[in-house]
């Protein structure tokens, strides 16, 4: 990626070649080539490589250079893996040979192709070393990959003009992962013949590099001129500053700042500061749920009436932006997979330098007019792009972010990480990883007849999961393990040869399913190579099935990683509490945390806990689902508008809706429910009911810690009133014990840790849902007696100090005179 700062721009030789000498299809798993796995091993044998060199061969060689263009100076920098200073000729070709000790020379020179360019067996010629390490039969290799041959070019050039001198050899080693069997492929060049075509390669970066600089000069005077679009409302100056703050002392910190305050707009703005005057080069915006992309969406378009130039990109999931019935990622498949990597550079320029900008719609729109797919074509334009909106994944996962979208040699990201509370879950699924007997049931049947070899590898992990399998407890709910060495091998093994089978095979009837097996076998191996103290072993009994789970219980030291390597985070939230719980396993202690005072007045709200109502798995029944109704038509009774009510469970909110229909409530509202799964259009349809304001009641019944419960702007008397059945528990399960467990051990209260903290943090989403804005009144009902409890009430925030314990008895008028209260003094207010 290119970097930009104080008129000079930089890019690395690698990233050149990448995103110049590209081309071809796109297939399913085409990212094998490129695992976690293979990076570590290859990194390993490079060095081996290198060591093994004599002398004169230098490693690692830092290349620069610079040229002065239009109105920027252009700068271009890589490290070459060897160069030989010393020069070589064919009598010294033994010299060149760094691993197989034991051929003769006649074998080595079978090794090295290309050596007959050189013209006389004394001829003298310094040389460029660029290692490759490979799954790929090293023999098979008869030429250089173009984009292997392009980078070391590039360092030939580089290091000849440096030198002075009139001819240089490239050379390419290729090293196989497993076998370590090297194959070299030599190439010689006069100084005029890469000049020539250096300049072409550069000539064809340059335009990149101009759109580049005037893009980066535009968008810095527009932030520059751009002043804070709204009044400031209570709070929010505050919240504005802290975040400034934290980015210009380059900090990680927490925030929790109450729903209304503008969380959005008041940490986009001094990070848009902070881009403008050049301290950072990204800033991603970060969420779990499409809805609140929405909100950063919609800030950043109000921002560009304003005068801001910005280039800002959303990153859309791939399912929900492939325009295929059944999305197949191969060239037999989709049209736009074959030669998509011929055709996606001239498609970027087009949609870059487009005056329509990138939106979702215009990406769909070029990717059609160039036959290319539109969420890679996302990516790249990500990679470009000032601010990249997108789900947590994109940068916290290891097997789905992209480093040339993260990672750069100046690059400062900062990350404003948005209903932060959603993160830990998230971060738990990122780092644990689970396989089971029945995961090698498909390869082995497929590999049985077709490659002994495989056959043999997958039975090695079968029968190392079969030796834990022995060693769980028998008649439990899960049994925990010491660890999993037993499966680090075998799995390590299995990869290379399955890595490269899928390489050489690209159409076979099986092999989406061998795919996905082989990216879980990796993702299992990346996480077992990297365990940490934060992860307990546990594996589960299902019937004659058998499940190993590396569960990652506290991801602090994993987010950490990718923390640590942007300019600032900014974990925000309405939710955060309680705060050390989320310092603790999103932070490890380390990241400040700042809270900011609700702005609203709290004559505006009514908080009233129910005694005689609860959610105990014990008491649940038509008894207890008769009361949640009767508490619904009092809210209406007094004050008829829309409300929602929430429930722990579908089948409580099930068993609730189909007792309401039968009652009054049908014949005075409109009743409509959450469904399971609801696609995003359902979705939208459910809240503009809320929107339309059609005059009849709606009551929305829906579930805790759902789509509904967080992330959605209801206004106004859009929505006037929740209703919040339980404490919010998470249900008892394995993971959950685990959790307890962990914590207990560690003299925490692992009971909190597991359950009531996720449980109060639902409620606090969902309760946020009804006091939107500084105009907005409504009620919140607490409806369980537990909510009473000093262990729960130490959870509600400071603004909740105060509250009405209500029944069925007093309810009705303790709602009654909440809305009078608030009816005369609008009256007041009036006849004043």
């Amino acid at each position: 990626m290119l970097s930009y700062q104080k008129g000079v721009v930089k890019t690395s030789v690698r990233h050149l070649v990448e995103f110049l000498f590209r081309g071809g299809d796109i297939t399913t798993g085409s990212s094998v080539s490129a695992s976690p796995e293979a990076m570590l091993e290859g990194s390993r044998l490079h060095r081996k490589i290198q060591r093994g060199q004599k002398a004169t061969y230098q490693s690692e060689v830092p290349l620069k250079m610079e040229w002065q263009e239009e109105g920027y100076d252009l700068v271009l920098e890589g490290r070459a893996d060897g160069i030989d200073k010393t020069e070589v000729n064919k009598d010294r070709l033994s010299d060149v040979d760094g691993m197989n000790q034991t051929e003769s020379d006649e074998e080595k020179l079978q090794h090295v192709i290309g050596m007959n360019q050189i013209e006389s067996n004394e001829e003298k010629l310094t040389y460029v070393d660029e290692i490759k390490c490979v799954y790929r039969d090293v023999e098979e290799i008869e030429e250089a990959d173009i984009l292997h041959l392009a980078q070391a070019k590039c360092y030939a050039y580089m290091y000849g003009v440096k030198q002075d001198l009139e001819k240089i050899g490239v050379q390419i080693t290729y090293c196989h992962l497993e076998t370590e069997q090297i194959k070299r492929i030599f190439y010689c060049y006069t100084m005029g013949e890469l000049s020539l075509w250096f300049a072409e390669v550069l000539d064809a970066y340059r335009m990149w590099a101009a759109y580049y600089v005037e893009a980066m000069e535009k968008r810095n005077a527009s932030i520059q001129a751009l002043q804070f679009p709204f009044s400031f409302r209570p709070g929010q100056k505050k919240m504005t500053a802290i975040a400034y703050q934290a980015m210009e002392n380059k900090k990680h910190i927490f925030l929790q700042a109450p729903t209304g305050v503008g969380k959005t707009i008041s940490t986009l703005y001094p990070a848009l500061k902070e881009l403008g005057a050049e301290k950072a080069e990204n800033i991603f915006y970060l969420t779990a749920k499409t809805i609140t992309r929405t909100v950063a969406e919609d800030t950043i378009k109000l921002l560009k009436k304003q005068g801001l130039f910005l280039s800002a990109v959303t990153i859309t999931a791939k399912e929900k932006i492939c325009i295929q019935e059944e999305m197949q990622c191969n060239p037999e498949s989709c049209e736009r997979a074959k030669g998509h990597f011929d055709r996606i550079n001239e498609a970027l320029y087009a949609l870059l330098t487009a005056e329509c900008g990138i939106s979702r719609e215009n990406i769909l729109l070029f990717a059609e007019k160039y036959k290319v797919c539109p969420y890679e074509l996302s990516f790249e334009a990500a990679v470009w792009a000032d601010c990249i909106i997108c789900d947590y994944n994109y940068v916290f996962d290891p097997h789905v972010n992209r480093k040339s979208l993260i990672e750069g040699s100046l690059r400062q990201n900062i990350y404003l990480i948005d209903e932060a509370h959603n993160l830990l879950d998230r971060a738990r699924e990122m780092y644990s990883a689970d396989i089971a007997k029945s995961d090698f049931k498909v390869p082995k049947k497929y590999f049985k007849d077709r490659n002994r070899f495989l056959f043999k590898k997958l039975g090695n992990c079968v029968m190392a999961l079969r030796k834990l399998e022995k060693q769980a407890q028998d008649g439990t709910r899960f049994s925990l393990h010491e660890n999993a060495d037993a499966m680090y091998f075998p799995i390590f093994h299995l990869i290379g040869p399955l890595e490269e089978y899928l390489a050489d095979h690209d159409n076979f009837s099986e092999r989406e399913e061998i795919v996905e097996f082989y990216f879980k076998l990796t993702h299992f191996y990346m996480m077992l190579d990297s365990m940490d103290s934060g992860y307990e072993i546990y594996s589960e009994k299902r019937g004659r099935d058998f499940l190993l789970r590396l569960f990652c219980v506290n991801p602090s030291d994993k987010l950490e990683e990718y923390i640590e390597n942007s300019r600032s985070s900014i974990f925000f939230s309405a939710t955060l509490l309680p705060v050390q719980y989320y310092r603790q396993l999103l932070g490890g202690n380390r990241f400040e945390a700042y809270q900011i005072a609700s702005p609203f007045a709290k004559e505006n709200r009514l908080l009233a806990i129910t005694e005689d109502v609860t959610s105990r798995y014990t008491r649940r029944g038509e008894w207890e689902y008769g009361k949640m109704i009767r508490y619904l038509e009092l809210c209406l009774e007094k004050k008829a508008g829309n409300y929602m009510i929430f429930f722990p469970s579908y089948e409580m909110l099930t068993s609730v809706y189909g007792m309401a229909e039968q009652s009054n409530l049908a014949l005075v509202s409109e009743l409509i429910v959450q469904e399971p799964s609801m696609e995003e259009r359902s979705r939208e349809a459910f809240l503009e009911k809320f929107r339309e304001q059609s005059g009849k009641p709606l009551i929305g019944f829906c579930v805790l810690g759902s789509i509904f419960s967080e992330g959605i702007d209801l206004t106004g008397n859009s929505l006037i009133g929740v209703l919040i059945v339980g404490t919010g528990l998470p249900q008892i399960c394995n993971e959950r014990e685990v959790i307890r467990a962990y914590f207990d051990r560690q003299q925490k209260k692992g009971y909190d840790y597991a359950y009531r903290y996720p449980g109060m943090n639902k409620v606090l989403q969902a309760a946020g849902r009804v006091i939107r804005t500084a105009e907005d009144v409504g009620t919140i009902l607490l409806m369980d007696e537990r909510f009473l409890e000093r262990d729960n009430q130490s959870l509600l925030p400071e603004e909740w100090e105060s509250y009405y314990a209500v029944n069925r008895n007093n309810c009705g008028q303790v709602l009654e005179n909440f809305w009078n209260g608030l009816d005369n003094d609008k009256v007041a207010e009036a006849e004043s």
